[in-house]
């Protein structure tokens, strides 16, 4: 089996990022992730050469060129199994969006904390022990012309940090450029709702087993979606929270006219009662609000 290790570093994501692999439409290959630089790089024997490498935040492990993808193409991302590493950390530099300060750290000051992961568990303290929800924080294809770095989210994808990114998922991407640049990172063991620390969930690292496929995106599709065995997720991206509610509230009723046939008026209403809604990140450059339904009330 393929696989996309580290090698090579991106944390920009852009039309001009040299692939490091290449891999066919329906091919399972492996992607071999970076942790996030914190205090933990210390720790290490090779701290220096780290250092120099980890000139960024959520490294994606390289570019992966999609053969066939075109521009006008959706690429669905199909996360599958995630191995964690032994050890994680967290960290809170004193001023998220999520607890604000304009001079300096807040009253909370600056926090940092590295926990083993073991047996599936994430040890917190001798107390505490958190059962692992692995996820990807960062999916993206590269935007045609600009470049982003990888704290920011959009159209293309990108630092989503959105927990039903897990194994069983499938992250669909309109695809901008030839051969889509796939990137991802940003693994974290678990991460609670708006990640409120920044570097807000166990940041670690691992591999993860990702199968890519081809086909034409839909008309109704204007942003990346999510879906799984049981949901389909929509996904807004702004700032101020409010407005990324309302584009994922918006890109969900889309989504439901164009599966089921579902008139908007009619799909407002019904999501008026069975939708399901939340703020997965409250810290990056623009906020992540997912708007979900249950697929079994249509199927």
């Amino acid at each position: 089996m393929k696989k996309a290790n580290t090698d090579v570093l991106y944390f920009e994501i852009g039309p001009d990022n040299s692939p490091t692999l290449s891999v066919k439409s329906g091919e399972t290959f492996q992607v071999e992730t970076q942790m996030n630089s914190g205090p933990w790089v210390e720790e290490r024997e090779n701290s220096q050469e780290l250092r120099k490498r980890l000139v960024g935040g959520n490294p994606s492990s390289g570019c992966i060129f999609i053969e066939g993808a075109k521009p006008g193409d959706m690429l669905a991302v199909e996360i599958g199994e995630i191995e964690l590493s032994n050890f994680g950390f967290t960290a809170f530099g004193g001023n998220t969006g999520a607890m604000p300060s304009y001079f300096g750290a807040g009253p909370l000051g600056a926090h940092y904390k590295g926990v083993e992961i073991r047996n599936n568990q994430i040890l917190w303290s001798r107390d505490i022990s958190i059962p692992a929800s692995p996820m990807m924080g960062y999916v993206g294809v590269a935007p045609r012309f600009e470049r982003y770095h990888n704290g920011w989210a959009g159209y293309w994808g990108g630092n989503f940090d959105i927990q039903e990114i897990t194994t069983g998922a499938k992250v669909y991407l309109p695809v901008q450029v030839e051969g889509a640049l796939l990137h991802a990172g940003d693994m974290h063991a678990i991460q609670g709702d708006g990640e409120i620390c920044g570097a807000g969930g166990i940041e670690t690292e691992g591999t993860v087993e990702l199968t890519c496929s081809l086909s034409e995106k839909p008309s109704g599709m204007y942003f990346p979606r999510i879906e799984n065995d049981t949901h389909l997720i929509a996904i807004g991206l702004a700032k101020p929270a409010e407005d990324a509610f309302r584009q994922a509230l918006e890109f969900l009723i889309h989504w439901l006219e164009e599966r089921y046939g579902v008139e908007h008026g009619e799909a407002f209403m019904l999501l008026a009662q069975i939708m399901e809604s939340r703020c997965t990140q409250f810290v990056n450059p623009s906020f992540t609000y997912i708007a979900k339904v249950a697929k079994r009330y249509f199927e």
